[in-house]
Order: C-alpha cells, then sequence, then structure tokens
C-alpha cells in the first residue's frame, strides 16, 4: 500500500510542507491529527498488534493517510520505545493506548551498570527502525515522515518514576543530571538510528509542564537537555524538530524562544492568538483542538465551530499554522469526526 494524494487537495503534504517553509501560498491550512493506534480501527489491528508489527503499524497508517489526506506520518520510537529499551516495562493492551507500569530505576545505583542504548543492539529499537524504513517507501515522497522521540525530562522521570523523579530534583539534582545524560545520549544514538528515514522530528516532554515543575527547574533541566536534542536532530536530519509540552506552558515561552524549534504544538487550554504574538515570529503554531472535550465527546457542528475559531486566531502567524489536536487523538473517537475535520479545513481554503 502507498500514500495516495487527496483528490481534493491541489498540493501533496509534502509540497505544502515546503511552500510554507518559504513563505509561498499553500492550497490549504496544513492538519495533524495525532493519530496512533488508532488507525489500526481501519485496518482491523488491534493496538497491541499496532506496536509489534512493522507491517500492519505501517499498513495503518497509510490507510489512514489516504483516507484523511493529513500532512506528516509519525510513529515512534517515542518514550515508550526508548523507555523499553532502558529496562523499563510498557504495557500494550489489545485495545487503547499503551502505558507505562512501575518503576525501573528504583535505585540510582544502578546506574553505576547502565550505558546509553544503541539501536542495533535493541530488539525493540529495531522494531522501529523496521517500521520507519517501511513507512518511508510507502510515503513515497507524497507525504513526510516525522518520527517521535519523546522528551528526555519525561523519559527520565518515567523510568525514575514520575513522583520519585519530581522529589529527586530537590534532594537527588545531581543523581537526576546522571540519569538525564543518559537518556539523552540514548535519545542522540536514536536520531541516528531515524535520520535516514526521516523528514523531520517530532518531540513531546509532557512531564516538562509548568503544572509540574518551576521555570527554574525547566531552565536547569529541560532546557539545556531538549536544545543539545535539537541540535543534534537538525545536524543530523537538516531540519529543527517540532515540541509538544502539556498544560499551560505560558511561564516557559521565553526559553521557547530561545530553542532550535521548528514548530510548538500547543495544549487546547492555550490560546492560539497570544501564542501567534508571542512565538509566532519564531516558529510555526501547532494546535489545537480539544481531544476529548471536542473530538471524542463534541458533536460534528461543535468540532467545525472550533476549528473556525482556532483558524480565526492564528491566520496570519508569521511562520505559519498548523491544525491539530490539543494532544493525542482519544483511542474511541470516531473516524467520522477526523474526516469532518479535514472536510472543514479545505471548506475554509476553498477547496
Amino acid at each position: 500500500m502507498k500514500a495516495e494524494p487527496n483528490r481534493r487537495d491541489q498540493m501533496t503534504p509534502h509540497e505544502r510542507r515546503l511552500a510554507m517553509e518559504k513563505g509561498e501560498r499553500t492550497d490549504r491550512i496544513p492538519v495533524i491529527p495525532f493519530i496512533g493506534e488508532i488507525s489500526g480501527r481501519l485496518t482491523r489491528t488491534s493496538s497491541r498488534e499496532y506496536w509489534h508489527d512493522a507491517g500492519k503499524m505501517v499498513e495503518a497508517e497509510i490507510a489512514a493517510f489516504n483516507r484523511l489526506g493529513h500532512d506528516e506520518l509519525s510513529l515512534g520510537p517515542n518514550t515508550c520505545g526508548i523507555l523499553e529499551a532502558l529496562g523499563g516495562n510498557v504495557v500494550y493492551p489489545e485495545e487503547g493506548m499503551p502505558y507505562f507500569e512501575g518503576r525501573y530505576l528504583t535505585d540510582y545505583r544502578m546506574l553505576d551498570g547502565m550505558e546509553p542504548v544503541r539501536p542495533e543492539q535493541s530488539k525493540r529499537l529495531l522494531f522501529f527502525r523496521e517500521a520507519l524504513e517501511r513507512m518511508k517507501k510507502a510515503a513515497d515522497g507524497v507525504v513526510d515522515v516525522a518520527p517521535s522521540i519523546g522528551g528526555p525530562f519525561t523519559i527520565a522521570a518515567n523510568l525514575r518514576g514520575v513522583e520519585y523523579f519530581l522529589r529527586d530534583l530537590r534532594k537527588e539534582p545531581e543523581q537526576v543530571k546522571r540519569l538525564l545524560r543518559l537518556v539523552t545520549d540514548s535519545m542522540k544514538n536514536c536520531v541516528d538510528m531515524i535520520a535516514p528515514y526521516a523528514d523531520g522530528l517530532r518531540m513531546a516532554d509532557p512531564v516538562a509542564s509548568p503544572a509540574l515543575i518551576s521555570p527554574k527547574y525547566f531552565r536547569e533541566l529541560v532546557y539545556p537537555y531538549l536544545v543539545e536534542i535539537m541540535e543534534y536532530a537538525d545536524g543530523k536530519i537538516g531540519q529543527k524538530p517540532s515540541l509538544h509540552i502539556c498544560g499551560n506552558t505560558r511561564k516557559v515561552w521565553d526559553y521557547f524562544r530561545e530553542m532550535p524549534i521548528r514548530a510548538i504544538s500547543l495544549d487546547n487550554i492555550m490560546d492560539l492568538e497570544e501564542a501567534k504574538q508571542e512565538l509566532g515570529g519564531r516558529m510555526t503554531i501547532v494546535g489545537n483542538i480539544p481531544p476529548v472535550e471536542c473530538l471524542l465527546h463534541g458533536s460534528e457542528e461543535e468540532l467545525r465551530k472550533e476549528i473556525r475559531e482556532e483558524v480565526q486566531k492564528a491566520a496570519g502567524s508569521p511562520k505559519g499554522y498548523i491544525s491539530a489536536s490539543g494532544c493525542d487523538v482519544p483511542y474511541q473517537t470516531d473516524f467520522a469526526m477526523l474526516d469532518s475535520w479535514m472536510d472543514e479545513i479545505r471548506k475554509i481554503s476553498g477547496l
């Protein structure tokens, strides 16, 4: 199965992305619904199969693209894959989204025997390399592939246990830095692995939210490691990464401005007009349809109204705007809502 351009569009997603980066006219507003295992419902692939069968994963992603015509394909290794490669435990239910169980790093002395992950020695990471190779071929230059590698603070937190990790910021700061160094070096090795198949890179660091940590800790323990990976990825892939952090990130926007970010994905509680004014001159604004209230539980009329309002707020953002969900689309979301989303964007764009 190959990616096929949507008949209603005048440009392919790849052409649209290049035009937007050059500041040229595009046929419509780009759309990136943050979907993953939900795509498997189109090919009768369970969530567990999606995450463990590279062929079925790519088949599901291409089926979703050929139905919707959205603007980017993505898969892991993300937080889950890198966490597993470092020893963490991820549960993959038959239906639904993966989740972390337990904590691997029960004692920081365990770091003495741990080394950065090398993908060629990790069966789990090699799975994602196979999936990426298949996806790149299936995308066939029509749509870009932007893998996700999670975020260093979030991977470290889930390896240690989030509650313990957040306590350690104050009680064990040097050990936290040791762990972040291990995770960051592992992530850079993963960038090496995915670079041949990547047109871009996604990073999501939800535990780094100002709802959980102060701007001081963000500056000391999030910012430097994110920047290091972003600069490394830019050198390897030739594209600055996009970044998503959950919650109200207003307190750390000054740091966002200093980062080599291509696009900032905003939680649905954030105001797009304010983001356009404060961040739009440096990066593409991405967001931010409420995934639960609007996509999962809302009506089609409410969804279309929300889309129109967000487009109006983000209109004219200097580095462009991408319509997206404020976080991952819930697994039980009706695919018809995603159809309506794409339909409304095309109507707004005159297609």
